[in-house]
């Protein structure tokens, strides 16, 4: 009697060794903490895996599908400030960067977990530079720890609600600019 009270002694410890390695991992994906007993190395596998495919199944943030205008002020066409006239689909992105009275550059790039990252094409000699621009999360409380309800924008400019008729034209050079270089 006390040789089957061991082994079932040892088959409980066992399985609440398991099971502690599993609530850690997925209280680690959803960003909770607890602390687990000491775990052998075969239980940590679960675990890993419920990390990577939570991770893999946060979208990145990005703009709903539309045309924006952002600025670095926040009133349109003032002499001196930078603006960025684009069209988000599906994450991916397409403008142009310009200052009033000014040449603009063509851009596209795509959302990333902090940034959003562009490639702006030269007017002038068509050379490619990289650019990012920080993302800024603006939550409310029903959004916080959920970032597809989170509102993105872009760090250091403001979002304009109107576009001029010079912005949809050099927002439509652009997107044909891209469209032919495919």
């Amino acid at each position: 009697m006390g040789y089957s009270n061991s082994i079932l002694r040892a088959s409980w410890a066992s399985l609440l060794g398991r099971t502690s390695a599993l609530l850690a991992g997925v209280s680690l994906a959803i960003g909770a903490t607890l602390t687990a007993p000491a775990i052998s190395v075969e239980s940590t596998q679960a675990p890993l895996d419920l990390q990577l495919q939570a991770a893999a199944t946060v979208p990145l943030p990005s703009l709903p599908d539309g045309v924006y205008l952002y600025g670095q002020s926040e009133k349109p066409d003032q002499l001196g400030q930078g603006y960025f006239v684009f069209e988000v689909t599906s994450g991916k992105v397409v403008g142009a960067l310009y200052m009033p009275r000014s040449s603009f550059d063509c851009a596209r790039g795509s959302f990333t977990e902090n940034q959003l990252a562009l490639t702006v094409v030269n007017s002038y000699d068509r050379s490619s530079n990289p650019f990012q621009i920080a993302l800024e999360r603006v939550s409310n409380v029903a959004s916080v720890g959920n970032p597809v309800l989170e509102k993105v924008g872009l760090q250091g400019f403001h979002k304009l609600a109107q576009l001029s008729e010079n912005d949809q034209r050099m927002l439509s050079v652009c997107k044909a600019d891209f469209k032919q270089s495919k």
